[in-house]
């Protein structure tokens, strides 16, 4: 475990993201989200912008394309702010599964975008993931032996289940996120939770003097409305916000989580 935490340090310098806020560092693996994975070939392209999105990717629209025979679970190629994806059809079925292939692939796509590494490996693309705040994804639907889907473990990364849970509770732990907040895991058994507070503490106290290394912060961070429209509200303070288009209020957490500032 001690080389893949070093190797997270490393590449959360190499990667030099914006600091992520508390509110909206950590995307939202909920049974919503699935249900839209696996609803319509339309559905699981808005769900993929929303990861892409999230990941800080530029993104207009993606396109899925279904392969019977891949020689890999996705592949993502792009026009502009456009993204293009090949999924194995395998996994049309299985919202857990198309929930962490999405979230590899936005990950990798910032990798080799953001020039930090053009072939990223597959540990790469996982540790990236979770940096990214897109833990959550990869630890959906695991049951109380930390196992998933049988399509979830074919278009797993090469972390087992328990090292993932690991790394997301020390990203989640340096970074100053909640108990409350990483725990948010819907879909994820209470057991699964329950291991993951453990992992949490434990990182809460080695990670106390190392917190991991980010760019500086940006003014402003995209949050979601009830209604799922994506709202721009100013970071470094709690507020409330109402939606132009459900009219509802909402509240927010702009605050900064605690990371190490690397140079513009």
């Amino acid at each position: 475990m001690s080389d893949r935490t070093a190797r997270l340090a490393s590449l959360a310098a190499a990667m030099k993201l914006p600091c992520p806020v508390r509110e909206s560092f950590l995307f939202s693996a909920d049974a919503a989200f699935v249900a839209q994975c696996i609803a319509s070939d339309v559905e699981l392209q808005r769900a993929a912008k929303r990861v892409f999105q999230h990941a800080g990717l530029g993104c207009d629209a993606t396109v899925v394309v279904w392969k019977t025979t891949p020689t890999a679970p996705a592949r993502t190629d792009r026009d502009g702010h456009t993204w293009f994806l090949e999924i194995d059809k395998n996994l049309q079925r299985d919202g857990n599964a198309l929930g962490a292939v999405l979230a590899r692939e936005a990950a990798r796509c910032v990798l080799s975008t953001r020039g930090t590494i053009r072939a990223p490996s597959p540990i790469d693309t996982e540790l990236a993931a979770l940096l990214l705040g897109l833990g959550p994804l990869l630890l959906a639907g695991a049951d109380e032996h930390g196992e998933r889907s049988i399509h979830v473990r074919a278009a797993e990364g090469p972390l087992p289940t328990d090292v993932v849970r690991s790394l997301h509770a020390r990203v989640c732990a340096s970074l100053r996120v909640s108990l409350a907040r990483t725990l948010d895991l819907p879909l994820a058994s209470r057991a699964v939770r329950f291991q993951l507070a453990i992992a949490w503490i434990v990182a809460r106290v080695l990670t106390a003097r190392r917190p991991l290394a980010f760019a500086p912060i940006e003014a402003h961070v995209v949050i979601r409305c009830f209604c799922a429209r994506r709202l721009r509200v100013p970071t470094g303070s709690l507020g409330n916000t109402t939606c132009p288009s459900c009219k509802r209020r909402r509240p927010f957490d702009g605050r900064a989580c605690r990371t190490t500032s690397l140079a513009a």
